[in-house]
Formats: C-alpha cells, structure tokens, sequence
C-alpha cells in the first residue's frame, strides 16, 4: 500500500481533525479541523513547543490539565518560564507527570525558541528534544513540512503489514517524505489521522 492510499483510508474513516490543539487562538480545547493557518502568533507557537515537550510518555488529555495550570498562572511564554523558578513549573505541570525532568526541559525549549533558529538538527541537539518532538514543534508550529513518526505509526503500518513495529524511526519518515509532495496540510493531518487511528484501536473499534 502507498502512503497516499493509506492516507485516504484513513481519512475516509474519520475526516479532518484540526490538529495541533492551540488553544490561545482557537475556542474550546484548540482542534480546528482544515485551518492550516494556525498558529499564527508567537504565543501559539510556544504553545505547541510547550505541549509537544509535556506530551512525552502520558496522554494528550494529562497534557491539557499541565498546559491548563500553565495558562491560568499565565506561565505561556518563553520569557516567563525561563524566569519561573524550577519548583513552581513542575508544580503545575505535575499531571504530565516527570515534573522536574519536563521543567528543564521545558526551560531548553524556551531558550531555544528565543535564541536558536528554525532547523532539525539545530533543534534536535536541545535536550530533551527526540526526532518526534522535534519534527511536531518544526511540522505543527512553524508549518516545515516535516513528516512526525510516533507509536500510532508504527502500530498502524505494522498493522497494513507494510513495516514492521520495530522499524526505527528515520526509515519510516524517509518512507513517507520520499513518497508523498512536502505539503504541510498533508503531513499534519496524516499524522493526526494515524492518533485517531490508534486511540480507535485501542479502544477495540474497527
């Protein structure tokens, strides 16, 4: 099966999904389905680094609670979490989980983001930056059209029987950007798909 085909299969099955949530520019929890646009202002931007960095090894909805206590103490921007002390951040963050190793890390992201430059390898030499985190900051906040490789992936492509679950992560992104024309709508919305994909199937729908 074709990357392209797979897209549409999937699409098929559950439509636009409006990811990534930014939820400083979009009412509700942020989804907004076929708005490529966004986000559009350097506080969203953060936003995605901010839960990008926060959703590592715990759910999207834990993330919204960390990224919820964040807001309401207005600690959302590079400038405020650099000059946040470590104790305060990884008290709000706690439902993520990993608080004191997210707090750096978090801490990382916003001095990059205030100093570094827009690039992968740039931006993968921050620590506490993978290539799938790096890839969702580059793909979802500064509309790069990078492919984001992440555990829904691999199981729904070891699923198709088109790889196998342990295939390492450069070998799939290579797949999917040598077979598919870079377009950011694309990429994001695949990517979102292959998260619905994997909750369905988690659940036991098919």
């Amino acid at each position: 099966m074709t990357p392209i085909k797979l897209y549409n299969k999937l699409f098929s099955l559950y439509g636009a999904q409006g990811w990534w949530p930014v939820r400083s520019e979009f009412e509700s929890r942020g989804y907004h389905p076929n708005k490529f646009g966004l986000p559009a202002t350097k506080k969203g931007k953060f936003e995605v680094c901010l839960g990008a960095i926060l959703t590592q090894n715990t759910s999207w909805l834990q993330v919204e609670k960390a990224l919820d206590n964040l807001f309401a103490a207005k600690i959302n921007t590079p400038e405020k979490i650099l000059k946040t002390d470590n104790e305060t951040i990884a008290t709000l963050i706690t439902p993520a989980g990993y608080r004191n190793q997210k707090t750096m890390y978090l801490k990382n992201i916003a001095h990059w983001f205030l100093n570094g430059s827009v690039q992968r390898d740039e931006l993968l030499n921050v620590k506490g930056v993978g290539r799938e985190t790096a890839d969702s900051i580059l793909l979802y906040a500064f509309h790069l059209p990078t492919f984001v490789i992440d555990t829904y992936t691999k199981r729904t492509l070891a699923a198709f029987g088109i790889f196998e679950e342990k295939t390492d992560y450069e070998t799939l992104r290579k797949w999917f950007m040598d077979n598919l024309k870079p377009s950011v709508e694309l990429f994001q919305e695949y990517h979102a798909l292959f998260v619905e994909h994997g909750k369905n199937q988690r659940l036991g729908c098919h």
